[in-house]
């Protein structure tokens, strides 16, 4: 309890902290000068009122909670969500009390200043006073997945709790009195965490006194291991996809709002994007046909999209032969004789061979931001292969997605080249299409940038050392 009544003393005066240096800010920004000690005192009462109402907000939100200690995911989320609850609240106030001030763009201001302040403050600054006990876990779970979660948080200092033991179906079903002596195990290891997956007959047999023990007795903290998965790796455990999975987590429509967004997004920056490329088509152009004289400067590909049905697309030439329906990976096609030019592994590494699919996003055929489509004779062949694969087609695709930002291919490949690595892709599509929402895409696009910049860098210097 002493450590719990620090966690609760630490985030209260955090997140107070937080909103005066919000002012502060807010009040920089506003009058570009340093504030003064009149204005501050000016400003201070009424700020100071909304601040205290809104960690009354965050407690009725759960920001105060100990799951939003572990599940930073849940936590980014709550965040968000509250921060649009008392932009709400904070208007509403201003415009029925008379408080002396005209806040209107010193309001808005700190709105965006608190937000970003309190993000970063939950989410990475609290870790630097956090208690740094770690937390007694256990886990219930008997799918492939529960050993890559315990291998990643027992290794790793930067999670604030550890796993004790894993109980899987087999122990439970092998042990008499299972529910009594997984209580006792619990008392005895000193746990007060429970992550479980509630597949297995003996696991949901003891989830009744799981939950007393965690929502009547306070004991134990509880959560399901498909979220802490999804939390911890940014990707879906495939053996949790079902049937049920896809109607419970899988919505045609996310709202009109988001699709109408990122459609005017697409369109603007497909134009943006067209322009500089029609800029360096000429020289890109000229390289190619330098290399290979013969050789068209475009290829066509017929590729997968949204719902499985084709698309059209063209691309720079990267290889020596065009395969437009090939159902082969790279190695496959360098087995063959097919190999990627060298101009074509520059255009690779700087994704400017993709541009061409600019005029595909304008048409409304693809986005910026989605599941990179297969050509038609590879996913064909991969959803043979793997079950509900072409899940990931139930959204528009991309040029750039979840999955290329935070899969790492083996040697210089940038796409997949093995089912075990296009397994590995769907597990981050998936959780793109079960999460997607402008803030992910605005997250995806930024780190989109990031690693071309990245690759970018890695050549000039690789030239320097050579």
């Amino acid at each position: 309890m002493k450590e719990r009544s620090r966690e609760l003393l630490i985030l209260i005066v955090g997140d107070i902290s937080v909103f005066i240096a919000a002012l502060w800010l807010t009040l920089l920004v506003r009058y570009l000068e340093w504030p003064s000690v009149e204005r501050i005192n000016l400003h201070l009462l009424p700020f100071l009122s909304l601040s205290l109402l809104w960690i009354f907000v965050f407690y009725i939100a759960g920001l105060y909670d100990k799951q939003t200690v572990f599940l930073k995911g849940l936590l980014s989320a709550r965040i968000l969500n509250t921060q649009l609850a008392n932009i709400i609240i904070a208007g509403f106030l201003f415009i029925i009390i008379p408080f002396g001030i005209t806040p209107k763009t010193n309001l808005v201001i700190y709105l965006f200043v608190s937000t970003a302040l309190m993000a970063w403050w939950r989410l990475h600054f609290y870790n630097y006073f956090s208690p740094k006990t770690r937390h007694q876990a256990i886990l219930l779970a008997s799918i492939p997945e529960a050993v890559e979660l315990v291998d990643e948080v027992n290794n790793n200092d930067r999670y604030n709790y550890s796993f004790v033991r894993i109980v899987d179906e087999d122990t439970a079903t092998a042990t008499e009195n299972f529910e009594s002596k997984l209580l006792e195990l619990i008392n005895s290891e000193n746990v007060d965490m429970v992550v479980v997956d509630p597949k297995g007959e003996n696991t949901r047999k003891v989830l009744p006194a799981i939950f007393d023990m965690a929502f009547l007795n306070l004991d134990v903290i509880f959560l399901d291991f498909h979220r802490v998965y999804e939390d911890t790796f940014d990707k879906v455990a495939l053996s949790a996809v079902d049937y049920d999975w896809f109607i419970k987590n899988v919505s045609q429509q996310k709202s009109i709002v988001y699709d109408f967004s990122k459609r005017i997004f697409d369109i603007v920056t497909g134009i943006f994007l067209g322009t500089f490329f029609l800029l360096l088509l000429p020289f890109v152009a000229m390289a190619l046909k330098i290399e290979d004289r013969q050789a068209p400067i475009f290829i066509r590909q017929d590729r997968l999209g949204k719902f499985n049905r084709p698309v059209r697309v063209w691309k720079l030439r990267t290889m020596s032969i065009n395969d437009h329906a090939s159902a082969t990976w790279t190695k496959e096609d360098k087995a063959k004789g097919n190999k990627v030019t060298q101009v074509g592994g520059f255009l690779r590494k700087t994704s400017l061979d993709e541009y061409p699919q600019i005029w595909n996003i304008i048409k409304g055929e693809m986005s910026l931001i989605g599941p990179r489509n297969d050509i038609v004779g590879l996913g064909a062949r991969l959803a043979e292969e793997i079950p509900y694969y072409n899940l990931r087609n139930f959204v528009r695709p991309g040029i750039s997605g979840w999955a290329q930002t935070h899969q790492y291919y083996m040697g210089d490949n940038i796409s997949p080249q093995s089912l075990e690595e296009s397994r590995e892709r769907l597990s981050y599509d998936l959780f793109y299409v079960k999460h997607r929402s402008l803030l992910l895409d605005l997250d995806i696009a930024l780190r989109t940038i990031k690693i071309l910049i990245s690759r970018f860098s890695v050549k000039i210097n690789w030239k320097r050392e050579s």
